[in-house]
Protein backbone atom coordinates (compact mmCIF):
# COMPACT_ATOMS: atom_id res chain seq x y z
CA UNK A 1 0.00 0.00 0.00
CA UNK A 2 1.00 3.68 -0.61
CA UNK A 3 1.04 4.64 3.07
CA UNK A 4 3.45 2.13 3.82
CA UNK A 5 5.58 2.62 1.73
CA UNK A 6 6.05 6.77 3.00
CA UNK A 7 9.75 7.61 2.13
CA UNK A 8 11.54 10.04 0.75
CA UNK A 9 14.56 9.84 -1.40
CA UNK A 10 15.94 13.47 -1.12
CA UNK A 11 17.87 13.70 1.99
CA UNK A 12 16.74 10.08 3.27
CA UNK A 13 14.33 11.75 5.41
CA UNK A 14 10.93 9.35 6.18
CA UNK A 15 7.33 11.01 6.39
CA UNK A 16 3.98 8.78 7.07
CA UNK A 17 1.16 8.78 9.23
CA UNK A 18 -0.14 12.04 8.14
CA UNK A 19 -4.24 11.81 7.60
CA UNK A 20 -5.12 11.53 3.95
CA UNK A 21 -7.40 14.02 2.63
CA UNK A 22 -7.85 12.76 -0.59
CA UNK A 23 -8.82 9.62 -2.04
CA UNK A 24 -6.23 6.92 -2.91
CA UNK A 25 -7.06 4.51 -5.75
CA UNK A 26 -5.55 0.85 -6.32
CA UNK A 27 -5.22 -1.12 -9.58
CA UNK A 28 -2.29 -2.88 -9.54
CA UNK A 29 -4.37 -5.91 -7.99
CA UNK A 30 -8.16 -5.98 -6.88
CA UNK A 31 -9.64 -2.52 -7.09
CA UNK A 32 -9.79 -0.42 -4.44
CA UNK A 33 -10.82 2.68 -3.37
CA UNK A 34 -9.58 4.19 0.33
CA UNK A 35 -10.51 7.34 1.89
CA UNK A 36 -8.85 8.61 5.22
CA UNK A 37 -7.34 4.76 4.82
CA UNK A 38 -10.83 3.43 5.32
CA UNK A 39 -12.42 1.47 2.46
CA UNK A 40 -14.66 2.87 -0.01
CA UNK A 41 -14.69 0.73 -2.75
CA UNK A 42 -17.71 -0.12 -4.53
CA UNK A 43 -19.25 -3.85 -3.66
CA UNK A 44 -21.18 -4.41 -7.36
CA UNK A 45 -19.17 -5.79 -9.79
CA UNK A 46 -19.86 -3.67 -12.91
CA UNK A 47 -19.33 -0.16 -10.57
CA UNK A 48 -16.08 -1.42 -9.98
CA UNK A 49 -15.26 -2.29 -13.68
CA UNK A 50 -16.57 1.11 -14.44
CA UNK A 51 -14.31 2.42 -11.90
CA UNK A 52 -11.49 0.61 -13.31
CA UNK A 53 -12.04 2.14 -16.57
CA UNK A 54 -12.24 5.49 -15.41
CA UNK A 55 -9.07 4.99 -13.51
CA UNK A 56 -7.20 3.75 -16.80
CA UNK A 57 -8.27 6.53 -18.60
CA UNK A 58 -7.83 9.00 -15.61
CA UNK A 59 -7.58 12.55 -16.59
CA UNK A 60 -9.20 12.46 -19.89
CA UNK A 61 -12.30 12.33 -21.05
CA UNK A 62 -13.82 8.87 -21.37
CA UNK A 63 -17.50 8.61 -24.22
CA UNK A 64 -20.32 6.86 -23.24
CA UNK A 65 -19.58 5.04 -26.11
CA UNK A 66 -16.39 3.59 -24.92
CA UNK A 67 -17.75 2.72 -21.60
CA UNK A 68 -20.56 1.56 -22.53
CA UNK A 69 -19.26 -0.83 -25.44
CA UNK A 70 -16.10 -1.84 -22.46
CA UNK A 71 -18.41 -2.67 -19.75
CA UNK A 72 -21.36 -5.08 -21.94
CA UNK A 73 -17.99 -6.50 -23.91
CA UNK A 74 -19.79 -5.43 -27.20
CA UNK A 75 -23.19 -6.77 -26.15
CA UNK A 76 -24.95 -3.73 -24.19
CA UNK A 77 -28.87 -4.20 -23.53
CA UNK A 78 -31.18 -1.01 -24.86
CA UNK A 79 -31.09 0.21 -20.98
CA UNK A 80 -26.89 0.71 -21.38
CA UNK A 81 -26.98 4.41 -21.34
CA UNK A 82 -29.67 4.61 -18.25
CA UNK A 83 -27.53 2.10 -16.03
CA UNK A 84 -24.42 3.50 -17.53
CA UNK A 85 -25.70 6.74 -15.47
CA UNK A 86 -27.05 4.89 -12.54
CA UNK A 87 -23.31 3.54 -12.06
CA UNK A 88 -22.26 7.00 -12.40
CA UNK A 89 -24.43 8.59 -9.74
CA UNK A 90 -23.35 5.72 -7.33
CA UNK A 91 -19.43 6.38 -8.03
CA UNK A 92 -20.11 10.20 -7.32
CA UNK A 93 -21.82 9.90 -3.84
CA UNK A 94 -18.81 7.45 -2.74
CA UNK A 95 -16.06 9.51 -4.44
CA UNK A 96 -17.45 12.82 -2.60
CA UNK A 97 -20.90 12.29 -0.61
CA UNK A 98 -20.60 15.92 0.79
CA UNK A 99 -21.25 17.14 -2.69
CA UNK A 100 -24.17 15.22 -3.09
CA UNK A 101 -25.63 15.80 0.14
CA UNK A 102 -25.37 19.67 -0.32
CA UNK A 103 -27.23 19.39 -4.04
CA UNK A 104 -24.34 20.18 -5.67
CA UNK A 105 -24.27 20.19 -9.73
CA UNK A 106 -23.62 16.73 -10.72
CA UNK A 107 -21.74 17.51 -13.96
CA UNK A 108 -19.55 19.99 -11.54
CA UNK A 109 -18.78 16.61 -9.07
CA UNK A 110 -14.87 17.69 -8.00
CA UNK A 111 -13.75 14.41 -8.83
CA UNK A 112 -16.15 12.26 -11.63
CA UNK A 113 -17.47 15.53 -13.98
CA UNK A 114 -19.64 15.04 -16.66
CA UNK A 115 -17.51 16.17 -20.08
CA UNK A 116 -18.59 16.37 -23.70
CA UNK A 117 -20.30 13.03 -24.16
CA UNK A 118 -18.58 10.87 -21.55
CA UNK A 119 -17.12 11.66 -18.11
CA UNK A 120 -13.52 12.49 -16.40
CA UNK A 121 -12.38 11.12 -13.67
CA UNK A 122 -10.00 13.59 -11.66
CA UNK A 123 -6.89 11.74 -9.94
CA UNK A 124 -4.50 14.25 -8.30
CA UNK A 125 -0.78 13.65 -8.05
CA UNK A 126 0.27 10.36 -6.21
CA UNK A 127 -3.33 9.22 -5.79
CA UNK A 128 -3.24 6.14 -7.97
CA UNK A 129 -1.17 3.56 -7.68
CA UNK A 130 -0.36 2.96 -11.24
CA UNK A 131 0.80 6.46 -11.72
CA UNK A 132 3.21 5.76 -8.56
CA UNK A 133 4.56 2.42 -10.51
CA UNK A 134 5.28 4.57 -13.69
CA UNK A 135 7.25 7.49 -12.12
CA UNK A 136 9.58 4.68 -10.21
CA UNK A 137 9.87 3.13 -12.61
CA UNK A 138 10.96 6.12 -15.44
CA UNK A 139 12.91 7.94 -12.20
CA UNK A 140 15.12 3.80 -11.69
CA UNK A 141 15.83 3.66 -15.74
CA UNK A 142 16.94 7.45 -15.20
CA UNK A 143 19.42 6.29 -12.90
CA UNK A 144 20.15 3.49 -14.56
CA UNK A 145 21.06 5.57 -17.85
CA UNK A 146 23.09 7.64 -15.52
CA UNK A 147 24.93 4.64 -14.26
CA UNK A 148 23.93 4.15 -11.18
CA UNK A 149 22.78 0.30 -10.84
CA UNK A 150 22.27 0.30 -7.23
CA UNK A 151 20.25 3.33 -6.82
CA UNK A 152 18.17 1.92 -9.74
CA UNK A 153 17.52 -1.31 -8.58
CA UNK A 154 16.71 0.17 -5.13
CA UNK A 155 14.23 2.58 -6.64
CA UNK A 156 12.66 -0.59 -9.35
CA UNK A 157 11.94 -2.60 -6.16
CA UNK A 158 9.92 0.03 -5.11
CA UNK A 159 7.85 0.44 -7.74
CA UNK A 160 7.05 -3.60 -7.90
CA UNK A 161 6.22 -4.13 -4.46
CA UNK A 162 2.65 -1.25 -5.27
CA UNK A 163 1.97 -4.46 -6.86
CA UNK A 164 -0.55 -6.47 -4.51
CA UNK A 165 -0.97 -9.25 -7.38
CA UNK A 166 -2.58 -9.47 -10.66
CA UNK A 167 -3.57 -6.14 -12.11
CA UNK A 168 -7.61 -5.91 -12.14
CA UNK A 169 -7.83 -9.37 -11.10
CA UNK A 170 -11.04 -9.09 -9.05
CA UNK A 171 -13.08 -8.02 -12.42
CA UNK A 172 -12.79 -11.41 -14.33
CA UNK A 173 -17.03 -11.87 -14.05
CA UNK A 174 -17.06 -8.33 -15.18
CA UNK A 175 -16.18 -8.81 -18.98
CA UNK A 176 -13.54 -6.32 -18.98
CA UNK A 177 -11.71 -6.47 -21.74
CA UNK A 178 -8.56 -8.95 -20.97
CA UNK A 179 -5.99 -6.58 -22.57
CA UNK A 180 -6.76 -4.23 -20.06
CA UNK A 181 -5.04 -6.39 -17.53
CA UNK A 182 -2.92 -7.80 -20.38
CA UNK A 183 -1.07 -4.31 -20.96
CA UNK A 184 -0.66 -3.82 -16.87
CA UNK A 185 1.49 -7.43 -16.96
CA UNK A 186 3.70 -6.30 -19.31
CA UNK A 187 4.46 -3.05 -17.91
CA UNK A 188 5.51 -5.01 -14.74
CA UNK A 189 7.46 -7.75 -16.26
CA UNK A 190 9.42 -5.61 -18.26
CA UNK A 191 10.57 -3.58 -14.76
CA UNK A 192 11.32 -6.81 -13.28
CA UNK A 193 13.70 -6.78 -16.36
CA UNK A 194 15.44 -4.29 -15.51
CA UNK A 195 15.56 -4.53 -11.65
CA UNK A 196 16.75 -8.08 -12.43
CA UNK A 197 19.26 -6.77 -14.56
CA UNK A 198 20.58 -4.06 -11.98
CA UNK A 199 20.65 -6.66 -9.60
CA UNK A 200 22.75 -8.79 -11.37
CA UNK A 201 25.09 -5.62 -12.47
CA UNK A 202 25.09 -4.55 -8.65
CA UNK A 203 26.70 -8.30 -8.36
CA UNK A 204 23.46 -9.87 -6.73
CA UNK A 205 23.67 -12.97 -9.82
CA UNK A 206 23.51 -15.73 -7.32
CA UNK A 207 20.19 -14.00 -5.29
CA UNK A 208 18.69 -13.75 -8.64
CA UNK A 209 19.47 -17.19 -10.36
CA UNK A 210 16.25 -19.11 -8.80
CA UNK A 211 13.80 -15.97 -9.64
CA UNK A 212 15.07 -16.14 -13.76
CA UNK A 213 14.92 -20.11 -13.65
CA UNK A 214 10.92 -19.76 -12.42
CA UNK A 215 10.76 -16.89 -15.00
CA UNK A 216 11.87 -18.72 -17.83
CA UNK A 217 9.31 -21.28 -16.97
CA UNK A 218 6.05 -19.40 -16.52
CA UNK A 219 7.27 -16.80 -19.36
CA UNK A 220 9.49 -20.07 -22.11
CA UNK A 221 9.11 -17.21 -24.79
CA UNK A 222 10.58 -14.06 -23.24
CA UNK A 223 13.95 -14.09 -24.62
CA UNK A 224 15.39 -11.36 -22.50
CA UNK A 225 14.74 -13.59 -19.07
CA UNK A 226 16.79 -16.61 -20.96
CA UNK A 227 19.68 -14.43 -21.38
CA UNK A 228 19.38 -12.91 -18.04
CA UNK A 229 20.04 -16.57 -16.58
CA UNK A 230 22.71 -16.92 -19.14
CA UNK A 231 24.26 -13.78 -17.59
CA UNK A 232 23.49 -14.90 -14.17
CA UNK A 233 24.89 -18.09 -14.29
CA UNK A 234 28.22 -17.32 -16.13
CA UNK A 235 28.77 -14.58 -12.89
CA UNK A 236 28.74 -17.44 -10.60
CA UNK A 237 31.26 -19.80 -12.36
CA UNK A 238 28.36 -22.37 -14.41
CA UNK A 239 28.90 -21.31 -17.64
CA UNK A 240 28.28 -25.28 -18.55
CA UNK A 241 25.06 -24.46 -17.01
CA UNK A 242 24.72 -21.33 -19.16
CA UNK A 243 25.05 -23.03 -22.32
CA UNK A 244 22.31 -25.59 -21.28
CA UNK A 245 20.23 -22.77 -20.77
CA UNK A 246 20.62 -21.44 -23.90
CA UNK A 247 20.07 -24.89 -25.93
CA UNK A 248 16.61 -25.09 -23.81
CA UNK A 249 15.90 -22.13 -24.65
CA UNK A 250 16.84 -22.45 -28.31
CA UNK A 251 14.84 -25.72 -28.57
CA UNK A 252 11.41 -23.73 -26.93
CA UNK A 253 11.47 -21.13 -29.65
CA UNK A 254 11.94 -22.94 -32.39
CA UNK A 255 9.43 -25.64 -31.52
CA UNK A 256 6.91 -22.74 -30.64
CA UNK A 257 7.76 -20.22 -33.22
CA UNK A 258 9.43 -22.06 -36.05
CA UNK A 259 12.45 -19.00 -35.89
CA UNK A 260 15.60 -19.22 -34.49
CA UNK A 261 16.28 -17.07 -31.36
CA UNK A 262 16.92 -13.46 -32.26
CA UNK A 263 20.07 -11.76 -31.62
CA UNK A 264 20.38 -10.73 -28.38
CA UNK A 265 20.35 -14.61 -26.94
CA UNK A 266 22.68 -15.57 -29.90
CA UNK A 267 24.85 -12.84 -28.52
CA UNK A 268 24.99 -14.68 -25.13
CA UNK A 269 25.35 -18.20 -26.49
CA UNK A 270 28.43 -16.77 -28.24
CA UNK A 271 30.04 -14.82 -25.73
CA UNK A 272 29.89 -18.16 -23.47
CA UNK A 273 31.53 -19.92 -26.41
CA UNK A 274 34.25 -17.24 -26.43
CA UNK A 275 35.11 -17.18 -22.86
CA UNK A 276 33.43 -13.90 -22.04
CA UNK A 277 30.89 -12.15 -19.84
CA UNK A 278 27.53 -12.08 -21.87
CA UNK A 279 27.06 -7.94 -22.45
CA UNK A 280 23.73 -6.78 -20.56
CA UNK A 281 21.94 -4.09 -23.01
CA UNK A 282 22.10 -0.73 -21.22
CA UNK A 283 24.56 -1.55 -18.23
CA UNK A 284 27.40 -0.05 -19.88
CA UNK A 285 28.29 2.48 -17.98
CA UNK A 286 27.08 1.13 -14.42
CA UNK A 287 29.17 1.72 -11.59
CA UNK A 288 29.32 -1.44 -8.77
CA UNK A 289 31.86 -0.31 -6.47
CA UNK A 290 30.12 2.88 -5.27
CA UNK A 291 27.19 3.40 -2.49
CA UNK A 292 23.04 4.16 -4.26
CA UNK A 293 23.70 7.99 -4.64
CA UNK A 294 20.12 9.85 -3.85
CA UNK A 295 18.00 11.57 -6.42
CA UNK A 296 18.46 15.25 -6.38
CA UNK A 297 14.32 15.42 -6.50
CA UNK A 298 12.30 14.06 -3.92
CA UNK A 299 9.78 10.92 -4.50
CA UNK A 300 8.07 10.06 -1.87
CA UNK A 301 4.11 8.79 -0.29
CA UNK A 302 2.99 11.00 1.84
CA UNK A 303 0.25 9.63 3.81
CA UNK A 304 -1.31 7.76 1.54
CA UNK A 305 -0.44 8.73 -1.86
CA UNK A 306 3.05 9.39 -3.73
CA UNK A 307 4.25 12.83 -4.14
CA UNK A 308 6.49 14.78 -7.10
CA UNK A 309 7.08 17.67 -5.68
CA UNK A 310 9.11 18.85 -8.30
CA UNK A 311 11.24 17.49 -11.86
CA UNK A 312 14.35 15.93 -12.20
Amino acid sequence: MLAQRARTWAGGAVRGGEPADGPTYLILGPVEIRRGGLPRTPTALKRRALLALLLLHANRPSSVDMLVEELWDGHPPRSAVATLQMYVSGLRRILDPGHSRDGGDARRHPVLRTAGSGYLLHVGPGELDLDCFRLEAAFGRRLLSAGDCAAAGEVFRSALALWRGRPLGDLDQACLPAYYGVRLEEERLALVHDRIGADICGGRAREVTGELEELCARHPLREEFHAQLMTALADTGRRAEALDAYTRARRTVVENTGIEPGPALQAAQRALFAGTRPAQAGHERCRTDSAPTRPAGPVYASGSRCVVPGRW
